[in-house]
């Protein structure tokens, strides 16, 4: 049974005003909307998108981006020793121990504002592999990444 907008309302007034009351209140009228999206016929959204409102994938994109930065921020400061992992590789069983290049890590320090993130690992990643300049414009292969 979905809830009335009336409970709603009542169920948000009625949150714990902690002094960040805001940001968990916030949190939790995202997770309510993107419930609500989920919920809507994903065709007629795919419709919607493709009659020139595709903004709106844009500005979801932005929100995750967004979200992602806090998330691992948080995560980061509640776990200080913690180490990024490529969960594709362990889903695929090859957790491999590749270092980050001192050139990748340089630059995805200086891209992104936490470091590290999965963003910024993934950064760190491809100026390693060459794909990504490094902070002097140069593209190039670093070990263990080269063939």
């Amino acid at each position: 049974m979905k809830p009335t907008l009336k409970q709603t309302i009542r169920k948000v007034l009625k949150e714990n005003y902690t002094e960040n009351y805001m940001f968990f209140s916030n949190l939790k009228q995202m997770r309510r909307q993107i419930n609500m999206i989920l919920e809507m016929d994903p065709n007629a959204i795919e419709e919607i998108l493709q009659n020139g409102h595709d903004w709106a994938d844009d500005h979801v994109s932005e929100s995750k981006t967004n979200l992602d930065q806090v998330f691992d921020f948080f995560k980061n400061e509640m776990e200080k020793n913690s180490e990024y992992v490529d969960f594709e590789e362990v889903y695929e069983g090859k957790k491999k121990d590749t270092q980050l290049c001192e050139r990748g890590i340089n630059a995805a320090k200086a891209k992104y504002e936490v470091y590290p993130s999965a963003y910024a690992n993934g950064y760190a990643v491809q100026v390693c592999k060459g794909d990504m300049p490094d902070l002097s414009g140069e593209k190039k292969c670093s070990a263990p990444y080269c063939n």
